[in-house]
């Protein structure tokens, strides 16, 4: 709205101010010219009802007095009557010759104070309105008068003569004078407004060019200059909003680049990290807390969509971690879950003038520092155990020996047996936990070479034919796949299924069968050990493949194994990149199957 515009502003005060001294100087004009124009007719007035009074006290040839008292009336444009101090004409008014001066009623010219003056022998000057008598439309009205009277002594004594005229001349002056004012005032608001304009431009042209520069800087562009280069306050304040756009600019890139690195670094980071302000709402996160956020609510049955997602409130167990340290104002360190999984939080108060302003946390999932931590617990646990039977029987035999308590050679050959075979066992547990320590520390070596499976197979067959017969377990070889050779580590694959017919013998009762099984499925040949055993129960199902996993006692015949066996054959397996699984149902039997990739190329792998 050009309301609004400097331009107009200025220029409507400028026109303001001309109009107020325009208005003003015609004021004062006006009245000086008609203080001027009543006291030069006045005087007029007066000198002529002066020498008009002489000459009728001279002169007494009343003829002659009546022709120069024409003459004066002509040429003063007057009209003069005489009253006498009855309040009565003495003859009838002389009028000018044009009878433009209209007559005005005799009662109101005697009763006015001021003219009565001249019956006390003073002059009497008047400015009044006064009754016209006999208006030429016929209606009477007031109308302004100057009046002048004087004492007279004929024709009576104490009479009066009074010469009056109209303001017509001054009101035509005055009219002529208002329209030269209001040409003047035209003429001047003209060059007023052009004015006005010219010097509002130079001010407003550098305001729009630094409100250019002002809505940049509010873009975020400090790049824009103000080009005014003069040596006045605009300069000066052009050069200051350079100045200022300046080190603004040097400012905010100061500033984005190091919330650029605190992001960065927020992001890069894998622990969470959330800040709240002192009345414990989140006002910054990362996208690991995100994470953790928004599995809390979908813990806590929270259906929002992704975008409302971004909540503020903490969970319960941080709020009151949260509540603590602002209490204390002091760190804290505590475990949460959340949805399963355990977070090592670690909260510290932010200050703000010595004052608690909120907190910040990290957060960093621990829960397979926990689960290793748990395995390791358990592993010691385990190895302990396993180690402490044979010792204990070891130390108990050794004793019977030593204090010949085995009297016989056949008893002491058999208290021998016990001791070798114990301490065989001892061998076997530390010689597997050696090689499970090599493996999932990365260190196994895989000596990969095209070979034929077909006849580890039947090795394998052969080398526990002779026990499963013993136990009276059926043991079958099915092969189905299309050919015998692929790439695999020989030694190690025989390692695999060592340990996986052994353990479905020690698993299958008497009159079942294991089935050795092959066949080629997808991009791989698969290899199935199948028994028909007592089974594994579902809940032991997904722990088969831990470290010192064993079988339920009573499904387990003869000899125990270690517990290590089938965590060496799944990181074996996946030396090779292939998949080990596992199904079994109770009663029925197990199946472990393997599934081995045939594109693996030849050589050492670890």
């Amino acid at each position: 709205m050009i309301y609004n515009q400097i331009v107009f502003k200025l220029w409507l005060t400028i026109i303001g101010l001309v109009a107020v001294v325009l208005t003003a100087l015609s004021l004062t004009l006006m009245q000086s010219l008609d203080g001027f124009y009543e006291k030069q007719r006045t005087e007029d007035l007066k000198m002529m009802a002066q020498n008009m009074a002489d000459v009728i006290h001279v002169y007494e040839d009343h003829d002659r007095v009546i022709a120069i008292a024409r003459e004066l009336v002509d040429v003063y444009d007057t009209r003069m009557v005489i009253v006498t101090p009855k309040g009565e004409l003495a003859g009838k008014p002389i009028v000018n010759a044009g009878g433009s001066i209209p007559e005005i009623r005799v009662q109101e010219l005697v009763k006015h104070p001021e003219l009565k003056k001249a019956f006390n022998g003073q002059i009497g000057i008047t400015r009044d309105f006064f009754t016209v008598a006999a208006p030429p439309d016929g209606f009477e009205h007031k109308e302004e008068f100057l009046a002048v009277s004087v004492p007279l002594h004929t024709p009576e004594p104490h009479s009066e003569l009074i010469m009056y005229k109209t303001l017509d001349e001054l009101r035509a002056t005055t009219e002529k004078t208002t329209w030269l004012i209001f040409y003047a005032a035209v003429i001047g608001i003209i060059l007023t407004t052009f004015f006005a304009f010219f010097l509002s431009s130079r001010i407003t042209q550098p305001l729009r060019k630094m409100k250019k520069a002002a809505d940049s800087y509010a873009r975020g562009d400090f790049s824009a200059q103000i080009p005014i280069r003069t040596n006045d306050e605009m300069g000066d304040l052009a050069n200051t909003f350079n100045h200022m756009a300046s080190q603004l600019n040097d400012l905010i890139v100061a500033l984005s680049r190091e919330k650029e690195q605190i992001t960065g670094v927020l992001k890069s980071m894998v622990d969470g990290v959330i800040t709240v302000d002192r009345r414990g709402e989140i006002i910054v996160t990362n996208p690991p807390a995100d994470g953790i956020l928004k599995t809390w609510r979908y813990e806590q049955g929270v259906d929002d969509p992704p975008e409302k997602l971004t909540h503020k409130e903490l969970p319960p167990t941080m709020q009151t971690i949260f509540e603590q340290v602002v209490r204390n104002e002091q760190e804290v360190i505590s475990d949460v879950m959340v949805q399963g999984h355990i977070y090592a939080v670690v909260m510290a108060p932010l200050y703000d003038n010595e004052q608690v302003r909120g907190a910040v946390a990290v957060l960093r999932d621990m829960t397979e520092e926990r689960r290793l931590d748990k395995l390791r617990k358990d592993f010691l646990a385990n190895v302990s155990h396993e180690l402490r039977t044979p010792l204990v029987m070891l130390q108990g035999y050794s004793e019977a020996i030593v204090d010949d308590i085995a009297q016989s050679e056949e008893e002491k050959k058999e208290l021998a047996q016990i001791i070798y075979d114990e301490s065989l066992r001892m061998s076997r547990l530390v010689n597997e936990l050696l090689d499970l320590a090599r493996m999932e520390a990365g260190h196994i070596q895989l000596n990969i070479e095209l070979a034929n499976l077909l006849q580890l197979e039947d090795k394998m067959i052969r080398k526990f034919n002779g026990v499963a017969r013993e136990q009276g377990i059926s043991l079958q070889l099915d092969w189905q796949a299309s050919e015998g050779s692929y790439y695999f580590d020989v030694d190690r694959m025989e390692q695999v299924l060592t340990n996986l017919i052994d353990n479905a013998i020690r698993h299958t009762p008497t009159g079942g069968s294991i089935t050795l099984r092959t066949f080629m499925q997808g991009d791989g040949c698969t290899i199935e050990v199948s028994d028909t055993g007592v089974g594994i129960s579902p809940e032991d199902l997904a722990f088969v493949f831990e470290r010192f996993y064993k079988a339920d006692k009573a499904r387990t015949r003869g000899r125990a194994g270690t517990g290590l066996g089938l965590s060496i054959v799944k990181n074996i397996i996946e030396g090779h990149h292939g998949k080990i699984a596992v199904r079994s149902k109770q009663g029925e039997g197990t199946t472990f199957s393997i599934h081995l990739p045939i594109h693996l190329e030849e050589g050492r792998h670890s």
